[in-house]
């Protein structure tokens, strides 16, 4: 498995954890910057791209714009 695919799984759990509970708005900006310790070979902004792709064709909310 490579980096990118470990980083595709992470997402995949992370966003099916939020759909699970509608309830949650998540701030994509953290998840990037703790995505972004374990998988070093990306950019913040790309993994922030990443999340709120996957968040968006959840129909998931999120907060891009909160304070880190």
């Amino acid at each position: 498995m490579t980096e990118s695919d470990a980083l595709r799984q992470e997402i995949y759990r992370l966003a099916a954890a939020a759909y699970a509970d509608p309830e949650t708005t998540s701030n994509l900006k953290a998840l990037a910057v703790q995505l972004w310790a374990n998988f070093d070979e990306f950019t913040v902004e790309e993994l922030e791209d990443i999340l709120r792709d996957e968040w968006r064709t959840r129909g998931l909310p999120f907060n891009d714009n909160a304070d880190m």
